[in-house]
């Protein structure tokens, strides 16, 4: 018999601030995340909207001398860790994980991350040193803060973790990955606990130009409007990008029991799929992400009928959207009528890399208070998007015990995890 797998506690950072609380209140109070990018030059882009964390303090959390070494997506990256740690009942003296008092039991811990773009804050600012300073006044870091992989070093070291390290790269279904490998590790029995999700921080004049160069991102966000990330809509013509991050401690369900962890819910079922279809265009028909969604609840022994909510990959590029539609209705086929079909990252941006762990964390917390966040900005669906997309206000439900999530990167990158309550 296959290992159950649970989550036993959760870190988040949101463009609305640090921890779960805050992120939950936001949405649940309809406040729109999302705002004009100011922390950079724009004028060489059309998507000039984003979900920032503007009032950042790190060194709440982190030594100065530290932050000055890492990137802003190591720092999003170390700091949800450290609060999915506290969640999680793992931290012996309130600072260090209880793995630390004997070195053997650090062999066991494992970290998986997602990610899209690395630092580029911080190699876009030493490239300008080096051509107007020269190489001496470049940063000794710079070689070791700006590769997607960095947070996944930064992790280890700064927790003492020294099991299997895995860092994923597939765009916006990268952190679904991430999550995904971590609970196949725990069911192999290759680790007894492990640190999974994503981080990213796109906004920088580079960054913002490479998500530019795929072709989409909002071409109407040229406006400054906070409300042109528009998933399902009619009026819906691009991705926006937000910045945070989410982890989670995932372990079997009997070692949680054993040391009387909180068990926030069971990661019962997961699958991944790729279209094979075109390097950035997902395939029409729907096809191979249907078949993620539908082995990810045979894995969890769910059927359709069983799933009391999905939340959707929700780009807002209009192929996407419908294919995802498409997606939806073969793999829930009868029951896709009675499914509410969330899309909360409306109101904060698409985190790429953290964008699945971010709709995991709202998952898990829809699933404590039995409500589901609104999809903002969705005043009439698009031609072709005919579900339940929970528009402009929370809804109130009477249960919610399975979840479906879903991610989809670029050229078709599927994913799909079912959440179970865990009684």
């Amino acid at each position: 018999m296959m290992a159950r797998i649970v989550i036993t506690g959760m870190g988040v950072i949101s463009p609305y601030g640090i921890g779960s609380g805050i992120l939950w209140e936001k949405l649940l109070a309809g406040e729109n995340g999302l705002k004009p990018l100011t922390t950079f030059e724009t004028s060489h882009i059309q998507c000039r909207v984003g979900g920032q964390l503007l009032d950042f303090r790190p060194e709440a959390y982190l030594s100065p001398r530290l932050i000055r070494k890492i990137d802003r997506f190591s720092t999003f990256g170390l700091i949800s860790a450290y609060l999915a740690l506290q969640d999680a009942g793992l931290l012996s003296d309130g600072k260090k994980p209880v793995w630390t008092q004997q070195e053997q039991h650090s062999h066991r811990v494992g970290i998986t991350v997602g990610n899209n773009l690395g630092g580029w804050e911080f190699a876009e600012r030493e490239l300008r040193h080096l051509w107007a300073l020269g190489p001496r006044d470049v940063s000794p870091h710079m070689a070791t803060a700006w590769f997607p992989a960095a947070v996944q070093g930064n992790m280890s070291i700064y927790f003492g973790i020294k099991g299997i390290g895995r860092t994923f790269l597939s765009d916006r279904a990268s952190g679904a990955l991430a999550i995904m490998h971590a609970a196949d590790c725990l069911q192999r029995g290759r680790a007894d606990i492990m640190l999974a999700g994503g981080t990213e921080a796109p906004f920088s004049p580079y960054a913002a130009l490479c998500y530019e160069t795929s072709g989409l991102m909002s071409k109407k966000a040229v406006t400054g409007s906070p409300e042109t990330y528009r998933p399902f809509d009619e009026a819906h013509d691009g991705l926006v990008a937000g910045e945070g991050a989410a982890f989670f401690i995932l372990e079997r369900a009997e070692d949680a029991e054993k040391r009387g962890a909180t068990i926030l819910a069971e990661v019962a079922g997961w699958a991944s799929t790729n279209d094979g279809y075109h390097p950035v265009q997902p395939a029409p028909d729907g096809e191979r992400y249907a078949a993620a969604m539908t082995r990810a609840m045979q894995r969890a022994d769910a059927s359709a009928d069983e799933v009391d909510c999905l939340f959707a990959a929700g780009s807002a590029v209009p192929d996407e959207d419908v294919s995802e539609t498409r997606a939806i209705h073969l793999a829930l086929r009868e029951a896709v009528r009675r499914v509410p079909v969330a899309t909360p990252k409306s109101a904060f941006g698409n985190l790429f890399g953290a964008a699945f762990p971010v709709d995991m964390a709202i998952a898990l917390l829809a699933m404590q208070h039995r409500v589901l966040p609104a999809t903002l900005h969705l005043d009439q669906a698009a031609p072709g998007c005919d579900l339940d997309y929970v528009p402009q206000t929370p809804r109130s439900v009477d249960h919610l015990d399975r979840c479906l999530i879903n991610a989809r990167g670029i050229g078709g990158a599927n994913a799909s995890v079912l959440l179970r309550t865990w009684a």
